[in-house]
């Protein structure tokens, strides 16, 4: 799996846990929060949905 697909893949992903963590009504903490917990997801989603336009992008401006 190239690059690209895993950075894909992975804001896919984080993407599903953070949702599903923001419709749980009976959430656990982690570290004494849950926010803490939903904003990691939520960064890492973002910066890997981010790579993979930027990676998409640079592949078509070089063709």
């Amino acid at each position: 799996m190239n690059r690209k697909n895993l950075h894909l893949v992975t804001g896919i992903l984080t993407g599903i846990v953070f949702i599903s963590a923001l419709l749980d009504s009976d959430a656990g903490t982690l570290f004494g929060s849950i926010w803490l917990f939903r904003g990691a997801f939520l960064l890492i989603s973002v910066a890997s949905l981010l790579s993979y336009f930027k990676i998409k992008k640079s592949e078509k401006d070089v063709q």
